[in-house]
């Protein structure tokens, strides 16, 4: 017993060592440069100015989304920690909560479904840093974090009757899933009621049980969950209710939804040739762990069966795997099903396929942990998996040094703007990753971007304020060839532009609306900070910080 006590103190200090190690590389720059990572930002910066300030100028362009849209997790957390810190150190701690989050609530599943394979949790590490961390997708790293923990509190509460204040948490943890990211409270509810189904399936099947009991606690867990996602699923249900019908849908063929899987697509951030490499080997890892896991289940069924022709007493032990091994196979086999069925793009929502994909994968480790796989076999397939995750994380750290120098150069000009300052970003980068890196220069001070993809779409806290919206232009009316007028919403008033932030370098012969740029930044303007990658120009007639 000691022995073991001291082995699972020294699990936990190799995993908690190799989650630290992990995490590093992340938070080692300034600004941790995700695709998306700069706009949630901004606009947590934004909901900061509304709610907690209260500034004049942001609520002209600016609203709360009155929707309660299942994007709100990170940019409310980012709000908050941003009161009392700048924004790089409040969103390192959002990262330090999913890197170390993460790993640590599938560990604690894990334990609760295969409590002598905890060590397979280490298989987890690749996914820390998957497609949508480096996407900058935040909120969906929050619901997997979530989902793992919400799931965990099911199945080791669910067993016996909740009272009031737990199915209070339950409810609570389903809502901050919802809040997190919509596809992944649908799967959690999917995969709940698998387990419940799975459960009655099991009650009956043994002869023992007596059917109205088996009913009984069927319906009263049916209801438990139900209850707890009760609010949950009705704006689960209005969300796509209130979305036009003509949005377009768009469907992944059979064999690339395949290469998805074969190359474990959802963890490729910015490489597919050299990262899909690596992964590959990690796909064909679990499928060897799983005929390794269905060859030892084959050979303890055959030595059972040869023992009932033995003299021999017979040890105590089940034919069948457990019951855990049932429902997540249930789980599996439904989310590939999912995931060959359902489209990747609904509008403007789309990864679909990466999200169901990526979750697949980590209900199949907790599954392959289920099997009785000789530990030499757990060892090599650990040491294999480790491996890929360092090789990909010593891929990722010079981009990620590189990239985090330009995201820190375009944070830097904030200091050259005054506050409550109107701005022109201008992307001019051949770079589809930095799209929204202009964004970093307003996560800190009250500076009005004028372009705000979130604001668009309508599945962020933040909208436009189509009815107080300022248009806004640039140069002299008088001048029409040195003249440019963003006039989106008739009626509105007009503002002058105080600030043009350009990133990358344009072309003035590419088209009438540099050419015209060029004219009114040479006019106009004056150049107030430069650096290899990005120019920020000041009207003359603007505020000087």
């Amino acid at each position: 017993m000691e022995t073991t006590k001291r082995w699972q103190r020294a699990e936990l200090l190799i995993f908690t060592i190799i989650t630290i190690l992990n995490m590093l590389p992340f938070v080692a720059t300034r600004f941790f440069p995700s695709m998306d990572g700069a706009s949630h930002l901004s606009n947590s910066n934004i909901i900061s100015q509304l709610v907690f300030h209260n500034n004049d100028l942001f609520h002209k362009f600016f609203m709360i989304n009155p929707e309660p849209v299942p994007n709100w997790t990170s940019h409310l957390l980012v709000s908050i920690f941003t009161l009392i810190m700048p924004a790089f150190l409040a969103e390192k701690i959002l990262i330090i909560i999913i890197l170390t989050g993460t790993p640590f609530a599938f560990r604690i599943l894990m334990q609760t479904v295969s409590p002598k394979n905890t060590l397979y949790s280490l298989l987890i590490f690749p996914f820390t840093h998957s497609m949508f961390f480096f996407f900058g997708f935040f909120n969906f790293c929050m619901a997997i974090l979530l989902f793992l923990v919400t799931l965990n509190y099911w199945l080791r509460h669910e067993p016996r009757a909740l009272n009031l204040k737990q199915t209070g948490l339950l409810a609570l943890l389903v809502a901050l899933t919802y809040f997190s990211h919509i596809v992944i409270f649908g799967i959690l509810l999917i995969v709940i009621a698998v387990h419940i189904i799975s459960g009655a399936i099991a009650a009956m099947l043994c002869k023992t049980n007596d059917l109205k009991f088996i009913l009984r606690q069927f319906l009263v867990r049916t209801l438990t969950i139900t209850l707890s996602a009760l609010v949950p699923l009705f704006l689960f249900a209005y969300f796509f209710y209130s979305r036009p019908e003509t949005r377009e849908i768009k469907f992944i063929g059979r064999h690339e939804l395949i290469n998805i899987l074969s190359s474990i697509r959802p963890l490729i951030s910015l490489n597919p040739v050299i990262e899909g490499k690596l992964l590959t080997v990690l796909f064909f890892l679990f499928v060897f762990l799983a005929v390794a896991g269905f060859s030892a289940f084959i050979a303890r069924v055959y030595r059972k069966l040869s023992k009932n022709n033995s003299p021999e007493p017979e040890k105590a032990e089940p034919l069948l795997p457990r019951f855990n091994f049932w429902w997540l196979l249930s789980s599996v086999v439904i989310l590939l099903a999912l995931f060959f069925t359902l489209p990747d793009a609904y509008g403007t929502a789309s990864y679909t396929s990466y999200r169901i994909g990526y979750v697949f994968f980590l209900l199949a480790i907790l599954w392959i942990s289920t099997f009785r796989i000789p530990w030499y076999f757990g060892m090599v397939a650990l040491v294999i998996s480790l491996y890929v995750n360092t090789m990909l994380i010593r891929y990722y750290t010079p981009s990620l040094r590189d990239m985090g120098k330009l995201a820190s150069a375009c944070n830097k000009a904030a200091d050259f703007v005054a506050p409550n300052s109107i701005v022109l970003p201008i992307y001019c980068m051949d770079n589809w990753f930095t799209g929204h890196f202009v964004d970093y220069m307003a996560v800190d001070k009250p500076i009005v971007m004028v372009y705000n993809y979130e604001c668009e779409s309508g599945y962020f806290p933040v909208k436009w304020n189509m009815k107080l919206k300022p248009n806004y232009y640039m140069g002299n009316p008088a001048t029409p060839e040195k003249f440019i007028n963003f006039d989106l919403i008739k009626g509105n008033p007009s503002l002058r532009l105080d600030y043009v932030f350009v990133l990358g370098h344009y072309d003035p012969q590419k088209d009438w609306f540099f050419s015209t740029l060029d004219k009114i930044l040479s006019e106009n303007f004056v150049r107030v900070y430069k650096t290899e990658s990005c120019c920020l120009y000041r009207n003359n007639l603007a505020r000087v910080n």
